[in-house]
């Protein structure tokens, strides 16, 4: 047996006991990775690498955010978090509310129709490339209160993701599967109830998920410039007074609740189209 035989049947058993042995389960992945992120920021504060030395530790800001969660107000409006959480969520579901409601409707003309799709899709597709933080001066002036600028900056960060994704859905329609649906005799009625809204709900789900991701980055930068009650607004006035503290339990508890809404949207599309699980098996 030559040098090159040996090398590789050792490989092999080395391979083969590597694949042996059980991966860890799920949860201890996602646990080690918490983990090294938190000792990573503690080393950084205690070095103090670069700016970091005026943040707090982990331990620091999870013993403010017991604070906050017990009712101490946050900053010195007086307001809690639970004040300012609510005005930032009921913003952005009534926003989020308002981007289906006209996003998926207009999705669904637009990619089925040719007309829609010739001289409606051209506006949208001038206004899409703008920022929705781009928005924001004309919303605060145009809109007669600070609350209707915001939720107008958050349903246009969040309609263009839903109709973009949804006019996408329609197009990727088979034509087999229109023509099967005539050739039974089915109207327009039947041909959306079986066909174009089943096919189009994932890419709706996909855009609704995106969509209330950048609902989050929208309201945040709203609230930062317009003033009021919400995390936004709470998180830049403390880092204006250079209070870390509430700077980072602000930004926290905003990608927790943002992560929770993701995977809220994310578990119900896989509620809605079981068959794309099992597609996937």
């Amino acid at each position: 047996m030559s040098i090159v035989d040996t090398v590789e049947d050792r490989l092999l058993a080395v391979r083969n006991t590597a694949d042996s042995i059980p991966s860890p389960p799920r949860w201890a992945l996602k646990g080690l990775s918490i983990v090294l992120f938190l000792s990573v920021w503690w080393t950084l504060v205690e070095i103090g690498f670069l700016g970091f030395d005026l943040l707090r530790t982990p331990l620091e800001t999870a013993i403010a955010l017991s604070s906050f969660v017990l009712g101490e107000p946050m900053g010195q409006g007086g307001e809690s978090l639970y004040v300012h959480g609510y005005h930032t969520l009921y913003r952005v579901t009534l926003g989020m509310g308002l981007a289906v409601a006209t996003a998926i409707p207009l999705g669904l003309a637009c990619g089925w129709s040719d007309w829609w799709r010739s001289y409606v899709y051209p506006a949208f597709e001038l206004l899409r490339p703008i920022p929705p933080v781009a928005w924001v001066p004309i919303a605060l002036i145009a809109f007669a209160s600070e609350f209707f600028g915001i939720v107008w900056v958050v349903y246009v960060g969040a309609f263009f993701p839903i109709f973009v994704n949804t006019m996408e859905g329609v197009a990727q329609i088979e034509p087999e599967y229109v023509r099967a649906v005539q050739s039974l005799g089915g109207g327009r009625r039947e041909l959306y109830r079986h066909v174009v809204i089943p096919h189009t709900i994932p890419s709706m789900i996909t855009g609704t998920t995106i969509g209330v991701g950048i609902a989050w980055i929208a309201v945040v930068a709203a609230e930062m410039l317009s003033g009021g009650p919400g995390l936004g607004y709470i998180t830049f006035q403390a880092y204006r007074l250079m209070d870390t503290g509430v700077v980072i339990v602000g930004i926290a508890v905003l990608g927790t609740i943002g992560a929770v809404s993701s995977s809220a949207f994310t578990r119900i599309g896989s509620q809605l189209t079981p068959w794309n699980d099992k597609v996937k098996e």
